[in-house]
């Protein structure tokens, strides 16, 4: 009897794309439980600095498993990780901008 052999996981890879869905889901939560109240800091601190910082250590944990798909493999994750780190990265720059520009002017 052959033993199979298993590739080691791209942890990496793996992590890398599901953060922008947790990402996602931690700004949505944040958005429907913030009352309307947008300029309050709680609602600051979590949409303009946890919700960054999560999407930018998906874009480093997607870029830093490439050079591990040939060991490893998972290279679905890391290629999709990467584009849905950098999509969910614009859409959020966009609520940014939409954001600013409606809470700005009277």
């Amino acid at each position: 009897m052959k033993f199979l052999h298993f590739r080691k996981t791209n942890h990496l890879a793996i992590a890398g794309f599901l953060l922008p869905f947790l990402c996602a889901g931690f700004a949505s939560f944040c958005v429907l439980f913030g009352r309307g109240d947008y300029t309050s800091y709680r609602f600051l601190i979590s949409f303009l600095g946890i919700v960054p910082v999560l999407l930018a250590a998906g874009v480093f944990l997607s870029v830093k498993s490439i050079p591990l798909i040939e060991e490893s493999g998972d290279k679905d994750y890391a290629y999709s990780g990467l584009v849905l780190n950098l999509f969910f990265a614009l859409l959020y720059l966009a609520s940014l901008v939409y954001c600013f520009l409606k809470f700005n002017h009277p």
